[in-house]
């Protein structure tokens, strides 16, 4: 048992240290923590959902709408109703986000290189499986728990 909660502490520990570095890079644009993934979520797919977007970043609704509403406030994306249904918001990338978004491909390509920095194609390979059925167990914890409140 001490293993495997040494395995998601390490994974904790990364992700705290990669929010911080994203945190610092992203400072000169204004954005807090968490909102370049709201943005590169956005430019990855125009017209996304808020719902879909809640899910794509396995955040509440609560909190996509509220960092949606920053994000407007702060030009970078528009929030538009729904044709199909009404109640439905789909959220597009504005020119201002349009132009930082190779700055922060560029960050977090960096921020990749140097976590993977020595690895093998195979090592990254196997990382990547292991990773991914991390993922999925985690996943299913999470959809039970969001399914029951």
């Amino acid at each position: 048992m001490k293993i495997k909660r040494k395995i998601i502490r390490e994974i904790v520990t990364i992700s705290r240290c990669i929010s911080f570095i994203r945190q610092e890079e992203f400072k000169k644009y204004e954005l807090t923590r968490g909102q370049h993934a709201f943005l590169t979520r956005i430019m990855e797919n125009p017209g996304v959902s808020q719902e879909e977007l809640s899910y794509l970043l396995r955040m509440d609704k609560t909190t996509t709408a509220k960092a949606l509403k920053k994000l407007e406030e702060k030009e970078y994306v528009t929030r538009v109703k729904s044709s199909v249904d009404k109640r439905s918001w789909n959220i597009y990338p504005n020119e201002k986000l349009i132009a930082i978004y190779p700055y922060i491909v560029d960050r977090i390509q960096n921020t990749s290189l140097i976590g993977l920095e020595g690895f093998t194609e195979d090592e990254l390979k196997v990382v990547d499986r292991f990773i991914e059925r991390i993922r999925i167990n985690i996943d299913k914890e999470w959809n039970n728990l969001k399914n029951n409140t």
